[in-house]
């Protein structure tokens, strides 16, 4: 079984970043509504979490399954072959992120991958140990043949209870590497180019 997470992992970029983009591009009526947004963010007044939120809901207001399917398609050409070889070889594959269902689930469909773990609208962000509940609540077995995959720290819990499996660092920051090592964590590190 193979758990890998979305941004900075199996894309070389941050996913949420590109869908504002995108929806900033194909949808000129959200255009001040976005930027009010991306400027409370910056500006530290509203939380990442919140600033999320905003946009989805804006996004579910005018997106459909055609647009989704573009954008899919342009984040598909920011898929690491690696990874990409490793998903078409594997016998389960769950994605496990912290990006919105709205986006996630059409993606992943793209590569195949029918088990997703994301953000849903007014739940709290699909990360660290509510990340792990949920892959757990897929009945992921956590074992030998288990490979997890991720860039950041904030997966230190699936890291933590894949002890028995294979983990995988894609391009690590130093902190990332500080907090496994600090934790005890086994793992591997994998350098891939953007």
């Amino acid at each position: 079984m193979l758990i890998v997470d979305l941004d900075g992992t199996l894309v070389d970029c941050n996913s949420f970043t590109e869908f504002v983009k995108f929806l900033f591009r194909r949808y000129p009526q959200l255009r001040w509504r976005l930027a009010s947004v991306v400027l409370k963010r910056k500006l530290r007044l509203i939380s990442h979490h919140d600033a999320k939120e905003r946009v989805v809901a804006l996004a579910e207001k005018c997106v459909d399954e055609t647009a989704l399917a573009d954008f899919s398609e342009q984040l598909l050409h920011h898929v690491r072959q690696s990874l990409r070889d490793r998903i078409e070889r594997a016998d389960r594959v769950i994605l496990a992120t912290a990006a919105p269902a709205l986006y996630a689930v059409p993606f992943a469909s793209m590569l195949g991958i029918s088990e997703v773990c994301a953000t849903e609208p007014g739940r709290g962000e699909n990360m660290g140990e509510r990340k792990l509940r949920d892959v757990e609540r897929r009945g992921a077995r956590f074992n030998a043949e288990t490979v997890v995959i991720t860039d950041h720290y904030d997966d230190l819990p699936l890291l933590k209870r894949n002890s028995a499996g294979k983990n995988i660092l894609i391009n690590p920051s130093a902190a990332t590497l500080m907090h496994a090592n600090m934790a005890g964590i086994r793992f591997d590190v994998e350098v891939e180019k953007s």
